[in-house]
């Protein structure tokens, strides 16, 4: 457990030691901290509800001949991946370090456009970091490439940000829903915007129906997840939904991207009063909405006004995500699954 809590500990640190911007913090360190993530991820052994699962589903790879491996029940991407770590003699190990390097890519690069980008990686380790990129490899893999897809898709470039969305479609289904962003942006004229429209109510009812099917069908220990647990995840998205709204004008002001993060702010909301209905499939949807958290509490001591509001807000996104990490790891119903933390080249800390 304490390698989590040296984990959380280290953006605290230069958060408050380098303060403000990418600028005060030197390229090297952002490198070495990516290699740390990407190592503590991808290397890690037996951490994660599904790690048996994946060891199952490797397995079952091997054995399978080349023109079964892409059908349609299969996200091709992990396949690949999957099958070039098996060529290389690397297993589990190999697909892991992929997926991670790719997760890693996307949250360091979204993390570094924001104000305080080590108040964005404090409030992405105790949940974005080690419950999700450690314990469900293909949706953190799709995540990581949406992440770093929506530079392209706020500079205009669609065609780049529809490819970042195709890829990560190919590591999990559900992703696709975020092709509907490309046709909502400002000066996308009314029928792009209804065409974006339908497509992310049709893209959403889709893979609310892929969900399901996939929750009857595989016995997932990500499945048996109960709705208060998923309530809880889902709720994580609501104050930095709030926040934005409250402070929409101000945003409006000093950012140019608040058409973006309205809008998933906005599906955080909905997914608030859907998730008791379907917590499973609500819950998967509501992990792509974490970035949310990640750019509004970055973006907070910029909004709010004075010296000491700015230290207050600091402080209160610290010791918020403190209080997730520790209530977590102490008393959350699947945290067995993640403690000890193990890893290939060291043992349990």
């Amino acid at each position: 457990m304490l390698i989590y809590w040296f984990l959380f500990l280290v953006p605290v640190y230069f958060l408050l030691a380098r303060g403000r911007g990418a600028a005060y913090t030197p390229q090297s360190v952002w490198r070495l901290f990516s290699l740390f993530l990407i190592f503590l991820i991808g290397l890690r052994y037996q951490v994660g509800g599904d790690w048996v699962t994946y060891i199952e589903g490797l397995e079952i790879t091997k054995d399978t001949p080349w023109e079964d491996l892409f059908d349609a029940r299969k996200e091709a991407g992990y396949t690949l991946v999957s099958w070039f770590s098996l060529a290389l003699g690397t297993g589990i190990y190999g697909v892991n370090l992929i997926c991670a390097a790719i997760f890693t890519m996307g949250l360091i690069s979204l993390s570094r456009k924001q104000p305080y980008p080590w108040l964005a990686i404090v409030a992405a380790i105790p949940y974005l970091v080690i419950v999700v990129a450690m314990g469900y490899t293909r949706q953190a893999t799709a995540l990581g490439l949406l992440m770093y897809g929506l530079g392209y898709l706020l500079r205009g470039r669609i065609t780049a940000y529809l490819i970042f969305v195709v890829l990560a479609g190919l590591f999990h289904k559900t992703a696709f829903v975020f092709a509907a962003f490309a046709f909502l942006r400002p000066g996308s004229g009314m029928l792009k915007r209804v065409l974006g429209i339908g497509l992310l109510a049709g893209l959403a009812g889709s893979a609310y129906l892929v969900e399901q099917a996939e929750t009857l069908m595989l016995n997932y220990v990500e499945h048996t997840m109960e709705s208060g647990g998923g309530q809880i995840r889902v709720l994580m998205n609501l104050p930095p939904a709030l926040i934005l709204f409250t402070y929409w004008k101000e945003w409006g002001k000093k950012f140019e991207d608040r058409w973006l993060w309205g809008l998933i702010a906005l599906l955080a909301i909905v997914c608030v009063p859907l998730v008791s209905m379907a917590s499973t499939a609500v819950d998967r949807m509501a992990l792509y909405l974490i970035p949310l958290q990640l750019v509004v509490w970055a973006r907070f001591p910029v909004l709010v006004q004075g010296r000491i509001p700015r230290i207050c807000a600091f402080l209160i996104v610290i010791f918020f995500y403190a209080a997730v990490q520790f209530v977590w790891l102490v008393f959350g119903t699947h945290a067995p699954y993640w403690v000890p933390y193990d890893n290939l080249l060291f043992p349990s800390l």
